[in-house]
């Protein structure tokens, strides 16, 4: 503690000394400042005394001209010196009219004797131009006049030609002592303005002193209250710890000897049952693996005698049999490509209407350069994504296909609809999100931006919402145009953390998956406004939200269970485990068709429910005007015999205009796409080649990645609620 309170002490001290320093810092500015002040302040005196200085020698000048010109002040001419002033030099005044007027102009003369000899060239030069310009002056004048001939006469000569004609007036004499007065007084008051101004800039210059000083002592006296109250919180505690030890009797005990607390009580048995619930998925965990190879037993035989077979060949078999299954669950009636529905009943089950078409089938490396595009997918290994964009019209042919960089592996893609400008495609990497041009250029990025964590999701509604690794929301707004650089973040879970895969929103709030929870977050605040768990089971995560109506479909990773909550409050509506479906489909080979729900969609009044082993069903829901919420049964399942050999990647819904063949006339449609590695149809026996191949070949044309298109004959909405 005092070595805390030192260094503190030592950091006032420190900080006390640079204040110090700027203030001393600030005076030297100021007293610069009013030093150049004053400068202009004397400098400006100075001119105004030269002036004042030659309208005293032009007023002496004239004094002098008139007291020689007048008898009547003859005895003037004792008080005023008889040397002629010259028009070309400045020399000071040696008379005055009156005894105090001659000392005041003998100092003003002693005062300014060193200026004058240094000007004397410079006023022998302005004198010559005044006798130039009196010279023009009076070749102007109009000689012919009256008043200029006797103007051009001395006053002596015309009285001297009429001695009653006199030209001066008594009062000459008390006109001149009047400027004189007023002279003096205006030198007095002169004198007391500059004195008035010096005090003024002196008092300013105290008040911004002291200014600066009331400030210090401001700040000095909140440092020191913010001192007091630590001070004082850590006295406080001070006392509150020697209370607290003096009233425990069992500080003094050893560890082992002190009585738990109820708190300490609790979370010990806390802790007790999650260990034991963690036990018992274990267990359950460990009966699941003995009862799959408990099944598996029944094909020892077969796989030690096919030990030296090629695996494409051992797993074209197991696919014969489990099309075996298919003809004997389901029988060798479909529509359009889908199974009859999963009734558990003998009654016959009306045949379901507005069932999906199959339109093609179609290999995603397949490349033209004369389509054009509306839908981007992506594929590739996991080191490396490739671009490939289609027109789902026209699916067999491809505008554009290009590459990502080798660093930032695509994660999520995004289709952002225009706002100013054209739309946009971002695409979410492990470095941050890359944005492309939807039309022309595609292959050219127009902006990127780098996160801290990789983009897992990305979704669109007015602003761009990309969930990050770390359990955080980026939220990118459009104003001017869209500026990735200014984002803000939304942090939602702690540690550990985990990355946010699915965001689903509808009216200003959005729903967002986060371990086994939804958060309702409101757009405009970005507060989360609810939260509740879709799955009792911590450990699980949501992948998947869907909007029908006015509920929400989830699932989670290797949940098997679908679950229907209501839009408006969260409540839970229904729940349908869906491995009895796949149970009853593909019974017993459930190894090659795990209970994995790997995507899942609304699209047209139907439930798309893609799974880990290639299967894909359909399953109606129940809307209608009256009643928005989207209840199903599995009753009405379908299956599509046309699968993925692997995980169905995504299935996703793209209207378009389609042309009837012959006709040019153009109608709209709902396309439903599926893609997923290789193909396989469920129904009939695999085509390809028996013959061993070395794993080293390359993969055969029904291994590699296909897209699966359906056309729906319904209108794109077929319901208000959907």
């Amino acid at each position: 503690m005092r070595g805390r309170e030192k260094e503190r002490e030592r950091r006032e001290r420190d900080l006390e000394k640079k204040a110090r320093q700027q203030a001393d810092q600030v005076a030297l500015e100021e007293q610069k400042a009013n030093l150049s002040r004053e400068l202009s302040a004397l400098r400006n005196t100075h001119n105004k005394l030269a002036l004042t200085y030659r309208e005293l020698l032009e007023k002496r000048k004239f004094v002098i001209d008139i007291i020689n010109s007048t008898p009547e002040l003859a005895h003037f001419n004792g008080c005023v010196n008889a040397t002629p002033v010259k028009p070309d030099t400045e020399e000071p005044l040696k008379g005055e009219l009156e005894t105090s007027f001659k000392d005041e102009m003998n100092e003003l003369g002693q005062s300014k004797v060193e200026e004058e000899k240094g000007e004397e060239a410079d006023k022998k030069d302005e004198g010559e131009e005044v006798e130039d310009e009196d010279s023009i002056e009076w070749e102007l004048r109009n000689t012919d006049s009256v008043f200029s001939e006797l103007s051009e006469l001395s006053r002596d000569y015309v009285e001297s030609v009429d001695r009653g004609a006199s030209v001066r007036s008594v009062d000459q004499s008390e006109e001149i002592l009047s400027q004189y007065e007023e002279l003096k007084v205006t030198e007095l008051v002169e004198t007391a303005r500059k004195t008035l101004i010096s005090r003024v800039v002196e008092l300013t210059d105290e008040r911004s002193a002291l200014k600066l000083e009331v400030e210090t002592l401001r700040e000095t006296l909140s440092r020191l209250e913010g001192r007091v109250k630590e001070k004082e919180e850590e006295t406080k505690l001070r006392k509150e710890l020697e209370t607290c030890q003096s009233e425990d009797p069992d500080v003094s005990q050893p560890a082992s000897m002190r009585n738990f607390s109820r708190s300490e009580m609790a979370r010990v048995v806390m802790e007790k049952n999650q260990y034991k619930q963690r036990l018992f998925e274990l267990q359950e965990a460990v009966r699941r693996s003995q009862t799959l190879a408990t099944k598996e037993e029944r094909f020892s035989e077969e796989r030690r005698s096919s030990v030296w077979r090629s695996p494409r060949v051992r797993k074209r078999e197991i696919y014969r049999e489990i099309r075996s299954q298919i003809w004997g669950t389901l029988g060798k009636r479909q529509l359009h490509g889908w199974s009859l529905p999963l009734a558990n009943t003998q009654e016959p089950v009306p045949e379901p209407k507005d069932v999906p078409v199959l339109m093609q089938l179609r290999l995603l490396d397949h490349k033209e350069s004369t389509a054009k595009c509306s839908v981007w997918v992506v594929s590739g290994p996991a080191s490396c994504s490739d671009i490939t964009v289609i027109d789902p019209a026209r699916s067999n042919t491809v505008l554009d296909q290009f590459s990502l960089p080798p660093t930032a592996p695509a994660l999520c893609i995004c289709a952002v609809p225009p706002i100013n400008t054209a739309g946009t495609v971002w695409i979410g990497t492990q470095e941050g999100i890359l944005v492309h041009l939807a039309s022309a250029g595609r292959s050219l990025c127009l902006r990127s931006v780098s996160l801290s964590e990789s983009v897992h999701s990305l979704y669109s509604q007015g602003q761009v919402i990309a969930g990050l690794g770390d359990g955080t929301l980026a939220f990118f707004s459009h104003s001017t145009g869209w500026n990735l650089q200014s984002h803000s973040l939304m942090p939602l879970g702690s540690n550990p953390v985990q990355p946010i895969r699915c965001c689903l929103a509808k009216g200003g709030r959005l729903w967002v998956g986060y371990w086994n929870k939804i958060y309702v977050v409101d757009t405009e605040s970005k507060k989360v406004e609810q939260t509740f768990s879709v799955s009792e089971r911590s450990e699980q995560q949501v992948r998947f939200l869907c909007a029908g109506g006015s509920g929400v479909w989830t699932s989670c990773r290797l949940d098997p269970i679908l679950r229907l909550f209501d839009w408006s409050t969260g409540r839970p509506l229904q729940e349908v485990d869906f491995a009895a479906l796949v149970t009853k489909t593909l019974q017993p080979f459930l190894t090659l068709s795990p209970l994995q729900i790997s995507s899942l969609t609304v699209i047209c009044g139907r439930l798309w429910v893609g799974t880990g082993g290639g299967a894909i069903f359909s399953i109606p829901l129940s809307i209608s005007e009256d009643v928005s919420i989207p209840y199903c049964s599995t009753a009405s399942a379908q299956l599509c015999y046309h699968g993925h050999r692997q995980v169905v990647r995504f299935i996703i819904a793209a209207p378009c205009l389609i042309t009837n063949p012959g006709s040019s006339y153009v109608t709209t449609a709902q396309l439903i796409l599926s893609g997923g590695e290789g193909y396989i149809n469920f129904r009939i026996d695999d085509a390809s080649d028996d013959s061993e191949e070395v794993s080293q070949a390359p993969p055969q044309r029904s291994e590699r990645s296909h897209m699966i298109i359906w056309q729906t004959p319904t209108p794109p909405v077929p319901n208000p609620a959907l």
